[in-house]
């Protein structure tokens, strides 16, 4: 039975993991949603298992779909890199841009900034991938990259760098954790617990910039390490093994017993910067459009 499963229905399971919703996924394919839904049922149970949660509010992945989504991830990444392939090997009018995102933080808008570009850049062949920021950073200053959306405080060398957003953190923890009753928390609260937390050589220049910042306000918690994957990192959270501090733009992310509260006022807030970051010898005709169009967006 699951010899009949195929990508369409991976790109469908992908887009109601990012928006956790149906009718924003089937407004984000530019489907109408009872085929969705149809094929969402028609993959559990070609595979046997529930894969979202749902809701009148939404939807959440389950254990299942959480285990399934960076296996979905990897296997639409390598089918876009074999037809990216295949394309390579004809000639065509057009050229090869490539967008890199930080996976740190929600980037599910330059999915609606690529279906732009292709439809103005039709003889193109563009592609995206997500690293960790210093990554992308040394693609750009390889060639290998055109744009990348970064978080700040990462070393961005020479290159031209943009502030699109100031992302504050959020606190996410366990629905059943005692703070969770609480509708904002202050460093205060969580001074005691174990923190999930990215170790400094995914991103030193934000790993230290928040270093100094706990120093500041002498907030000294039992850090443990940040699994890679957003979704196992809830799932950790949801069975009360730690709680993390998380860009208030992955809130949209849901996971079933996670909740998340937003920090108190303070003289000092905790952000993360969201930037885009290019070369200023980039000729890229496709880079104007880029640029214009993820500042939109946010």
């Amino acid at each position: 039975m699951t010899n009949s499963i195929d990508l369409r229905q991976f790109r469908y399971f992908l887009a109601v993991s990012e928006e956790l919703n149906f009718r924003m996924a089937a407004q984000k394919l530019h489907i109408s949603q009872p085929p969705l839904s149809r094929q969402i049922r028609l993959l559990e149970e070609q595979l046997g298992v529930e894969l979202f949660i749902r809701s009148k509010t939404g939807v959440t992945l389950t254990a299942a779909g959480a285990a399934f989504l960076p296996e979905v991830k990897r296997t639409l990444s390598h089918a876009e890199k074999a037809i990216s392939v295949a394309k390579a090997a004809k000639h065509d009018t057009g050229g090869h841009f490539i967008a890199g995102y930080s996976t740190a933080f929600d980037h599910s808008v330059i999915h609606d900034v690529f279906d732009c570009l292709s439809r103005k850049f039709p003889d193109w062949r563009i592609t995206h991938k997500g690293k960790h920021s210093i990554s992308l950073i040394r693609d750009i200053k390889k060639a290998s990259l055109d744009v990348a959306l970064v978080s700040l405080y990462t070393d961005t060398l020479d290159l031209e760098v943009e502030t699109l957003l100031e992302d504050p953190f959020v606190v996410a923890l366990s629905s059943h954790h005692r703070l969770a009753k609480k509708r904002k928390l202050s460093f205060d609260d969580i001074r005691d617990e174990t923190l999930f937390w990215f170790e400094r050589r995914i991103n030193p220049g934000f790993y230290d910039h928040c270093t100094r910042f706990f120093e500041r306000i002498d907030f000294r918690p039992n850090i443990i390490p940040e699994p890679s994957d957003h979704h196992v990192l809830l799932g950790l959270i949801a069975q009360e093994k730690g709680i993390a501090l998380i860009p208030a733009s992955l809130r949209k992310v849901k996971y079933q017993g996670v909740v998340f509260r937003e920090m108190k006022e303070e003289r000092e807030k905790l952000r993360v910067g969201i930037a885009v970051v290019y070369s200023k010898s980039n000729t890229s005709a496709v880079l104007p459009t880029f640029l214009k169009s993820i500042k939109q967006k946010y």
